[in-house]
């Protein structure tokens, strides 16, 4: 990344990576992000390369907040299962609360670009493993604790709540419902049942 004086270079990374959230790749031009940051293209172009490098950059940006920092957190929470459950409730929560429906810029890409670009579908497939590699780190440990059934498979059912997070990211887009989201909650906690007596 070049150097760029007199501008904060995560600040400016931020407004670019607002911009393609809201607006989507296609339909964001070096125009709309001059505008968005207030740097002229040439600046935009020397800091950061062409159009597509920014938005790999704004998905690098992305991961490392809205996935990499959260989950860091989780990872301590004393009730693995909770963590799991968070996941879900915070994103539940984001929708119907803030009535944004910009959804989550990882899967909005992979639906946009991940069928035709390479590049950026690997990117967004390493951040899905990765929160599927969460997901069965939290359940073995949630098992190792007695509040998860042990009869519970951790790679699958990671697997499976992996699927159903990405279900309502999207279903958060188009049909931010409360009684509808709150649905897809309850059956993440299904797939995370606690010990039965016998256990």
């Amino acid at each position: 990344m070049g150097k760029m004086p007199k501008y904060d270079m995560n600040e400016v990374l931020a407004k670019i990576m607002s911009r393609f959230w809201s607006h989507g790749y296609s339909a964001t031009s070096i125009s709309d992000l001059e505008e968005a940051t207030g740097l002229f293209r040439g600046s935009l172009y020397h800091a950061f390369g062409d159009k597509r490098e920014m938005f790999v950059q704004a998905l690098h940006h992305y991961d490392q907040l809205y996935r990499e920092a959260p989950i860091e957190e989780l990872e301590k929470h004393p009730s693995p299962r909770e963590a799991v459950l968070a996941v879900f409730e915070t994103a539940a929560s984001a929708a119907v609360e803030d009535g944004s429906r910009n959804g989550c810029l990882e899967v909005n890409a992979a639906l946009e670009l991940g069928a035709h670009d390479e590049g950026v579908a690997s990117l967004i497939a390493d951040a899905f493993a990765g929160m599927s590699k969460f997901f069965c780190a939290s359940i073995e440990r949630g098992q190792a604790h007695g509040e998860i059934c042990p009869e519970v498979a951790p790679e699958q059912t990671a697997k499976s709540l992996l699927g159903l997070f990405l279900g309502l990211r999207v279903l958060s887009c188009v049909s931010p419902d409360r009684s509808f989201l709150e649905s897809v909650v309850e059956q993440a906690k299904a797939l995370l049942p606690p010990p039965t007596s016998a256990s």
